[in-house]
């Protein structure tokens, strides 16, 4: 079977400082149907950069995706993308902020609202359809953001540190409900994160982003074995850590 989605040699430059600046070089991947996959890096790797060209918000300098089959380089609105803020309009109640990616789209409107409808009472939210962000816990808007993300009428997500401003028990819940979301909708996902434990938890699959400019470098079968074994998930969070550790001692400068 085919991957649903597909990223072949990218590479990145950007202009700064005076100087053109590398930040991913040659990243590659396979993301199957149905798949849980995590990528983590010190800061300035170029995680998030990959993920802004998955969803084609910038064009690579050289390399290509492709989705079910389809070539979007450089193209947007085929992929899901959830950057960390939640961005939602003040202005527009949670149904509103939802039915955006129809309105965008120009897709059927009495449609697009017959499957929010659907879909409130999944995501939490059927008592708070009617809120402003304003009024939303930290955890309601990112549920919000999730369920708008969704609506791009897409299987794959690309999720960047959705959870990094939340407090550690609302960063929990969420990871179960966003394990137990995937699950129910068939989602394939690819989240960055810093958290390994989040990782952990939510993969099947994580892959190390090492160096600058950035490449993949380890990656990480999760399996549901793994998970019920406390010394088997120890041991892969001290390999993971370690990691980690080796690209901060090799000097990571923050970036993009």
């Amino acid at each position: 079977m085919s991957p649903i989605l597909s990223a072949r040699l990218l590479s990145k430059s950007f202009w700064l400082n005076g100087t053109i600046s590398p930040i991913l070089k040659d990243a590659s991947l396979d993301l199957k149907e149905g798949e849980f996959l995590s990528i983590i890096g010190a800061s300035g790797c170029g995680k998030s950069t990959f993920l802004e060209l998955l969803a084609g918000v910038i064009k690579p300098d050289g390399g290509s995706v492709v989705y079910q089959d389809k070539e979007i380089t450089g193209k947007g609105g085929s992929l899901g993308y959830m950057p960390q803020d939640d961005l939602l309009f003040a202005w527009l109640s949670v149904t509103e902020n939802v039915l955006l990616p129809a309105r965008i789209g120009k897709r059927d409107i009495k449609e697009a609202k017959m499957r929010i409808n659907e879909l409130l009472p999944i995501f939490g939210l059927e008592e708070h359809r009617n809120h402003l962000p304003w009024q939303l816990s930290g955890g309601l808007r990112q549920r919000t953001a999730f369920l708008r993300t969704y609506m791009t009428n897409t299987k794959v997500l690309l999720l960047d540190e959705p959870f990094a401003n939340l407090d550690a028990i609302t960063r929990k819940q969420l990871q179960i409900w966003l394990k137990d979301i995937a699950h129910k909708l068939n989602l394939s996902i690819i989240l960055v994160t810093h958290d390994i434990g989040e990782a952990l938890v939510l993969s099947h699959r994580i892959i190390v982003m090492k160096g600058s400019p950035g490449s993949f470098v380890q990656s990480y079968d999760i399996s549901q074995a793994h998970k019920s074994d406390t010394d088997t998930m120890q041991s892969l969070h001290k390999e993971l850590l370690a990691a980690l550790d080796l690209e901060m001692v090799q000097g990571i400068q923050p970036g993009i």
